[in-house]
């Protein structure tokens, strides 16, 4: 039987643990400020252009 790669989080470039799904993760280890700060900036880069430079 094949397996999947554990999916890196977006919020903490970590990768989930095998077998655990990206949303279980994400309420698991992230907190909602944390969430809404992460989804709020990730927003705003495409209106003000990339934030590196």
């Amino acid at each position: 039987m094949a397996t999947r790669e554990p999916v890196e989080c977006p919020v903490c470039r970590e990768p989930t643990a095998q077998g655990q799904q990206l949303e279980d993760h994400l309420l698991e280890s992230h907190s909602k400020p944390e969430l809404a700060s992460f989804v709020a900036a990730e927003t705003t880069v495409p209106a003000t252009g990339d934030p590196a430079d």
